[in-house]
């Protein structure tokens, strides 16, 4: 199943549905398309952080920041996953994926609210940060995450190194006992401004 293709298609009736034409169209496209040099060794490795992700997760994945959801979908795929909840504060991305949803796959459940406040009843194998954190103080994310892991879970996070995260990570570990599992680095390219470290760590509880 290729997710990124009914992740498009998805994405332009939804464009249609909600009135856009044609110039809009090629406005839209034409204005992501010439910036794509700039951004194409960070597109690269964030692709290449989803795949690495993909293979570390199993049993009940919670995905915090899942944005329009690719990488829920590609998780909940998964053999080994008995189901994903991707949250995210943007109602309008929640909508889309349950659009979505319907036509991948049933293990992947999707829900609108802020991570930090929002009631979690069930506790997860894996707790997922993609590209979430970098903007963040990590530490209160960090914390609810190891508040809703199962014992012998594990925290995922794939993102840049900005704002001294991936040291952050490290500490946390250190002060919660936590094993890191895996700390590696995946690449460099330009985001937020200058050329950052891209890595995937791992740590288990």
């Amino acid at each position: 199943m290729n997710i990124l293709k009914l992740y498009y298609e998805e994405a332009l009736r939804t464009f249609h549905d909600f009135g856009g034409s044609e110039d809009d169209f090629y406005w839209l496209v034409g204005s992501l398309l010439a910036r794509y040099p700039s951004y194409r060794e960070e597109l690269e490795i964030r692709k290449r952080l989803m795949e690495m992700i993909t293979e570390d997760v199993k049993g009940k994945v919670l995905d915090v920041g899942c944005g329009t959801g690719v990488l829920t979908f590609k998780m909940a795929l998964k053999d080994e996953v008995e189901m994903v909840v991707g949250i995210d504060k943007s109602l309008e991305v929640i909508e889309f994926c349950n659009r979505l949803g319907n036509r991948v796959t049933k293990k992947a459940k999707f829900a609108q609210g802020n991570f930090l406040e929002m009631s979690l009843d069930e506790k997860f194998d894996s707790v997922v940060f993609s590209y979430t954190l970098h903007d963040f103080e990590p530490d209160p994310f960090l914390e609810r995450a190891f508040r809703v892991l199962e014992e012998g879970g594990r925290i995922i996070v794939g993102d840049f190194d900005i704002n001294g995260l991936r040291g952050k990570i490290r500490e946390f570990a250190r002060e919660k006992g936590m094993k890191i599992v895996k700390d590696v680095t995946v690449g460099r390219a330009e985001s937020h401004g200058d050329l950052r470290e891209a890595f995937l760590a791992v740590i288990g509880k």
